[in-house]
Protein backbone atom coordinates (compact mmCIF):
# COMPACT_ATOMS: atom_id res chain seq x y z
CA UNK A 1 0.00 0.00 0.00
CA UNK A 2 1.44 3.38 -0.95
CA UNK A 3 0.49 6.97 -1.37
CA UNK A 4 -1.77 9.30 0.55
CA UNK A 5 -5.41 8.34 0.77
CA UNK A 6 -7.03 10.98 2.98
CA UNK A 7 -5.84 14.41 4.06
CA UNK A 8 -7.54 16.19 6.97
CA UNK A 9 -6.97 19.91 7.45
CA UNK A 10 -7.93 22.37 10.22
CA UNK A 11 -7.08 25.99 10.90
CA UNK A 12 -7.61 28.93 13.25
CA UNK A 13 -8.29 27.07 16.49
CA UNK A 14 -7.66 30.24 18.54
CA UNK A 15 -7.63 28.78 22.01
CA UNK A 16 -10.80 26.70 21.59
CA UNK A 17 -9.28 23.57 23.09
CA UNK A 18 -12.45 21.55 23.68
CA UNK A 19 -13.60 22.10 20.10
CA UNK A 20 -10.13 21.23 18.77
CA UNK A 21 -9.87 18.09 20.91
CA UNK A 22 -13.34 16.99 19.84
CA UNK A 23 -12.42 17.24 16.17
CA UNK A 24 -9.09 15.49 16.72
CA UNK A 25 -10.86 12.65 18.55
CA UNK A 26 -13.17 12.29 15.57
CA UNK A 27 -10.38 11.80 13.04
CA UNK A 28 -7.69 10.17 15.17
CA UNK A 29 -8.71 6.60 14.25
CA UNK A 30 -8.25 7.53 10.59
CA UNK A 31 -4.71 8.74 11.29
CA UNK A 32 -3.78 5.23 12.36
CA UNK A 33 -4.23 4.14 8.74
CA UNK A 34 -1.25 4.16 6.42
CA UNK A 35 -1.01 7.18 4.14
CA UNK A 36 -3.56 9.42 5.88
CA UNK A 37 -2.39 12.85 7.08
CA UNK A 38 -3.51 15.70 9.31
CA UNK A 39 -2.42 19.22 8.35
CA UNK A 40 -2.90 22.07 10.81
CA UNK A 41 -2.75 25.50 9.20
CA UNK A 42 -1.87 27.72 12.15
CA UNK A 43 -3.36 30.18 14.64
CA UNK A 44 -3.67 27.82 17.58
CA UNK A 45 -3.39 30.64 20.12
CA UNK A 46 -5.05 33.92 21.18
CA UNK A 47 -8.68 34.97 21.67
CA UNK A 48 -9.81 31.76 23.36
CA UNK A 49 -9.13 30.73 26.96
CA UNK A 50 -6.86 27.72 26.33
CA UNK A 51 -4.06 28.77 23.99
CA UNK A 52 -1.37 26.70 25.70
CA UNK A 53 -3.53 23.58 25.60
CA UNK A 54 -4.18 24.01 21.86
CA UNK A 55 -0.52 24.51 21.02
CA UNK A 56 0.46 21.57 23.23
CA UNK A 57 -2.10 19.29 21.55
CA UNK A 58 -0.65 20.14 18.13
CA UNK A 59 2.82 19.41 19.53
CA UNK A 60 1.71 16.13 21.11
CA UNK A 61 0.07 14.94 17.91
CA UNK A 62 3.28 15.53 15.99
CA UNK A 63 5.18 13.57 18.62
CA UNK A 64 2.66 10.75 18.44
CA UNK A 65 2.31 10.44 14.67
CA UNK A 66 5.53 11.99 13.35
CA UNK A 67 6.23 15.00 11.16
CA UNK A 68 5.27 13.23 7.94
CA UNK A 69 1.80 12.26 9.12
CA UNK A 70 0.90 15.29 11.25
CA UNK A 71 2.05 18.51 9.62
CA UNK A 72 1.89 21.62 11.80
CA UNK A 73 2.10 24.98 10.02
CA UNK A 74 2.58 28.45 11.43
CA UNK A 75 -0.02 31.21 11.53
CA UNK A 76 0.38 34.94 12.04
CA UNK A 77 -0.53 34.67 15.73
CA UNK A 78 2.32 32.22 16.34
CA UNK A 79 4.64 34.60 14.48
CA UNK A 80 3.62 37.49 16.74
CA UNK A 81 4.05 35.33 19.84
CA UNK A 82 7.53 34.27 18.69
CA UNK A 83 8.51 37.88 18.01
CA UNK A 84 7.47 38.73 21.55
CA UNK A 85 9.34 35.81 23.12
CA UNK A 86 12.51 35.89 21.05
CA UNK A 87 12.91 39.28 19.36
CA UNK A 88 11.43 41.94 21.67
CA UNK A 89 8.60 42.81 19.29
CA UNK A 90 5.34 43.67 20.99
CA UNK A 91 2.62 43.44 18.31
CA UNK A 92 1.36 40.29 19.99
CA UNK A 93 0.61 42.16 23.24
CA UNK A 94 -2.22 43.93 21.44
CA UNK A 95 -3.84 40.52 20.96
CA UNK A 96 -3.19 39.39 24.51
CA UNK A 97 -5.71 41.60 26.23
CA UNK A 98 -5.96 40.93 29.97
CA UNK A 99 -3.26 38.28 29.65
CA UNK A 100 -5.81 35.97 28.03
CA UNK A 101 -3.12 33.96 26.21
CA UNK A 102 -0.03 34.42 28.35
CA UNK A 103 -1.71 33.32 31.57
CA UNK A 104 -2.38 29.89 30.02
CA UNK A 105 1.41 29.42 29.83
CA UNK A 106 1.93 30.50 33.46
CA UNK A 107 1.30 29.01 36.87
CA UNK A 108 -1.33 30.77 38.96
CA UNK A 109 1.37 32.09 41.29
CA UNK A 110 3.35 33.51 38.36
CA UNK A 111 0.25 35.11 36.90
CA UNK A 112 -0.70 36.77 40.18
CA UNK A 113 2.84 38.11 40.62
CA UNK A 114 2.78 39.68 37.16
CA UNK A 115 -0.66 41.23 37.75
CA UNK A 116 0.62 42.90 40.89
CA UNK A 117 3.45 44.63 39.04
CA UNK A 118 2.63 48.25 38.24
CA UNK A 119 5.46 48.69 35.75
CA UNK A 120 4.54 47.52 32.22
CA UNK A 121 8.15 46.80 31.29
CA UNK A 122 8.51 44.53 34.31
CA UNK A 123 5.26 42.77 33.42
CA UNK A 124 6.62 42.09 29.95
CA UNK A 125 10.00 40.97 31.29
CA UNK A 126 8.56 38.49 33.77
CA UNK A 127 5.91 37.19 31.35
CA UNK A 128 8.63 36.28 28.85
CA UNK A 129 10.88 34.90 31.58
CA UNK A 130 8.24 32.62 33.04
CA UNK A 131 6.94 31.37 29.70
CA UNK A 132 10.44 30.42 28.59
CA UNK A 133 11.20 28.79 31.94
CA UNK A 134 7.99 26.77 31.83
CA UNK A 135 7.80 25.91 28.13
CA UNK A 136 11.16 26.43 26.42
CA UNK A 137 10.91 23.23 24.35
CA UNK A 138 7.40 24.07 23.17
CA UNK A 139 8.39 27.66 22.31
CA UNK A 140 11.42 26.52 20.30
CA UNK A 141 9.26 23.96 18.48
CA UNK A 142 6.75 26.69 17.62
CA UNK A 143 9.56 28.93 16.37
CA UNK A 144 10.56 26.28 13.82
CA UNK A 145 7.14 25.44 12.39
CA UNK A 146 6.77 25.15 8.64
CA UNK A 147 5.05 27.87 6.61
CA UNK A 148 3.48 25.65 3.96
CA UNK A 149 2.99 22.08 2.83
CA UNK A 150 2.85 21.24 -0.85
CA UNK A 151 1.60 18.22 -2.79
CA UNK A 152 1.53 17.69 -6.56
CA UNK A 153 -1.83 19.45 -6.77
CA UNK A 154 -2.19 21.51 -3.57
CA UNK A 155 -0.60 24.12 -1.36
CA UNK A 156 -1.61 24.16 2.31
CA UNK A 157 -0.75 27.48 3.96
CA UNK A 158 -2.13 29.70 6.70
CA UNK A 159 -3.06 32.76 4.63
CA UNK A 160 -1.97 32.29 1.03
CA UNK A 161 0.82 32.61 -1.52
CA UNK A 162 1.80 35.20 -4.09
CA UNK A 163 -0.39 34.38 -7.08
CA UNK A 164 0.89 37.30 -9.16
CA UNK A 165 4.15 35.55 -9.96
CA UNK A 166 4.86 35.40 -13.74
CA UNK A 167 3.68 32.24 -15.47
CA UNK A 168 7.22 31.07 -16.21
CA UNK A 169 7.99 31.17 -12.47
CA UNK A 170 4.65 29.93 -11.14
CA UNK A 171 5.93 26.53 -10.09
CA UNK A 172 8.29 28.32 -7.69
CA UNK A 173 5.56 30.41 -6.07
CA UNK A 174 6.11 28.97 -2.60
CA UNK A 175 9.79 29.88 -2.73
CA UNK A 176 9.03 33.34 -4.09
CA UNK A 177 6.35 34.22 -1.53
CA UNK A 178 7.56 36.27 1.47
CA UNK A 179 6.99 34.68 4.87
CA UNK A 180 4.67 37.46 6.01
CA UNK A 181 2.42 36.87 2.99
CA UNK A 182 2.13 33.18 3.79
CA UNK A 183 1.04 33.94 7.34
CA UNK A 184 -0.79 37.24 6.87
CA UNK A 185 -1.98 37.68 3.27
CA UNK A 186 -4.98 39.97 2.95
CA UNK A 187 -7.25 40.32 1.12
CA UNK A 188 -7.63 36.64 0.24
CA UNK A 189 -7.38 35.59 -3.40
CA UNK A 190 -10.14 33.76 -5.24
CA UNK A 191 -10.31 32.35 -8.75
CA UNK A 192 -8.22 29.92 -10.74
CA UNK A 193 -4.69 29.00 -9.71
CA UNK A 194 -2.50 26.23 -11.04
CA UNK A 195 -2.77 24.35 -7.73
CA UNK A 196 -5.53 24.20 -5.15
CA UNK A 197 -4.91 26.55 -2.22
CA UNK A 198 -6.14 25.41 1.19
CA UNK A 199 -5.89 28.25 3.72
CA UNK A 200 -7.40 29.78 6.84
CA UNK A 201 -6.76 33.26 8.26
CA UNK A 202 -9.94 34.93 6.96
CA UNK A 203 -13.34 33.95 8.30
CA UNK A 204 -15.39 31.99 5.80
CA UNK A 205 -18.45 34.08 6.70
CA UNK A 206 -16.58 37.13 5.43
CA UNK A 207 -15.66 35.39 2.19
CA UNK A 208 -19.24 34.23 1.73
CA UNK A 209 -20.52 37.73 2.58
CA UNK A 210 -22.94 36.04 4.97
CA UNK A 211 -22.59 36.52 8.74
CA UNK A 212 -24.41 33.25 9.39
CA UNK A 213 -22.21 31.15 7.09
CA UNK A 214 -20.27 28.62 9.18
CA UNK A 215 -18.92 26.15 6.63
CA UNK A 216 -15.88 25.74 4.41
CA UNK A 217 -15.75 28.35 1.66
CA UNK A 218 -14.93 27.10 -1.84
CA UNK A 219 -14.62 29.75 -4.52
CA UNK A 220 -15.65 27.39 -7.32
CA UNK A 221 -12.16 27.35 -8.81
CA UNK A 222 -9.01 26.68 -6.78
CA UNK A 223 -9.37 28.08 -3.24
CA UNK A 224 -10.68 26.44 -0.09
CA UNK A 225 -10.84 28.57 3.06
CA UNK A 226 -11.41 26.82 6.38
CA UNK A 227 -11.38 29.46 9.15
CA UNK A 228 -14.88 28.87 10.46
CA UNK A 229 -14.73 31.35 13.39
CA UNK A 230 -14.54 28.58 15.99
CA UNK A 231 -15.42 30.77 18.97
CA UNK A 232 -18.53 32.17 17.28
CA UNK A 233 -19.94 28.98 15.78
CA UNK A 234 -18.64 26.53 18.41
CA UNK A 235 -16.94 24.15 16.00
CA UNK A 236 -13.59 23.64 14.30
CA UNK A 237 -13.98 23.07 10.58
CA UNK A 238 -12.21 20.08 9.08
CA UNK A 239 -11.56 19.77 5.36
CA UNK A 240 -11.15 16.25 4.03
CA UNK A 241 -9.47 15.43 0.75
CA UNK A 242 -9.87 11.97 -0.76
CA UNK A 243 -6.85 11.54 -2.98
CA UNK A 244 -8.20 8.49 -4.73
CA UNK A 245 -11.46 10.20 -5.70
CA UNK A 246 -9.84 13.65 -6.06
CA UNK A 247 -12.73 15.14 -4.08
CA UNK A 248 -13.00 17.55 -1.16
CA UNK A 249 -15.44 17.21 1.72
CA UNK A 250 -16.37 18.91 4.96
CA UNK A 251 -16.32 16.62 7.97
CA UNK A 252 -19.61 16.99 9.83
CA UNK A 253 -19.97 16.68 13.58
CA UNK A 254 -21.76 13.34 13.17
CA UNK A 255 -18.84 11.96 11.19
CA UNK A 256 -20.50 12.25 7.79
CA UNK A 257 -18.62 13.71 4.84
CA UNK A 258 -20.41 16.59 3.17
CA UNK A 259 -19.31 16.97 -0.43
CA UNK A 260 -18.32 20.50 -1.33
CA UNK A 261 -20.03 21.95 -4.37
CA UNK A 262 -18.01 22.12 -7.56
Amino acid sequence: MGGIFMIYAMSDIHGQYELFAKCVKQIKPMLQKEGNKLILLGDYIDRGSKSYECLKLAYDLEKEFGKDKEIVLEGNHEVWFEEFLFFNEFVWLEEDRNFCTSKTFLTEAQFQKIKQLSDTEKQIKFTKKYIMENHRELALWMKNLRLFYETKTQIFVHAGVDEEIPDDEIEWCTLGTPDDVMTGKYPPTVGYFYKDIIAGHVATSLLANDKSFDGIFFDGASHFYIDGSAAKFKRVLCLVYDENAKKYYQLEENGALKKLKY
